[in-house]
């Protein structure tokens, strides 16, 4: 199994209950050989099901978090958020399951932009240590030296009001 990677596909399905819950599974097309363990897959399955549910937990979590808090600290959470994506993504790139395209499954399930995702996972990745981050400053000015240039939608809705009143 050391050479082997499948790709796994995180779906929302119902449970007998109806109650909506995040299903891993495998492609259909998918050809294994006679002396497959599918015993380990379903196992295995079931803790990846688990490390994305909890992934996307946290991520709502925080995102909630910031929305909350404003002012001094707030920047400390964004790289929070990133850290939960650096570590998933780095777990994913190794192991047998793993999911394509993790940024647009978090998209879906999370509810936040693919800008967001990705300024967070990024600003996590060019500040590997969080005691680096100046909780004074604000996200938008990290953003900035690594988009160059990047103004926030509510900072340019402030300009564009600004220059209407001058």
């Amino acid at each position: 199994m050391k050479n082997i990677r499948i790709a796994v596909q995180v779906k929302k399905a119902r449970n007998s209950q109806g109650e909506e819950i995040t299903k891993a599974s495998v492609p259909m097309r998918l050809m294994f050989e006679k002396d497959f363990d599918a015993e380990w897959l379903n196992s295995e399955l079931k803790k990846f099901e688990g490390k994305y549910v909890t992934l996307v937990n946290n991520l709502k979590d925080l995102s909630k978090e910031i929305k909350s808090i404003h002012g001094k600290g707030r920047v400390l959470l964004y790289w929070k958020f990133g850290d939960e994506i650096f570590k998933f993504t780095e777990q994913n790139e190794k192991r047998t399951l793993f999911l394509e395209n993790v940024m647009r499954h978090l998209v879906r399930d999370v509810g936040v932009s693919d800008k967001m995702l990705t300024r967070c996972r990024k600003f996590r990745l060019l500040y590997p240590n969080i005691s680096k981050i100046d909780p004074d400053k604000s996200f938008d000015s990290y953003v900035s030296t690594f988009e160059g240039g990047y103004i926030s939608a509510k900072r340019k809705q402030e300009r564009i009001s600004e220059s209407k009143h001058a």
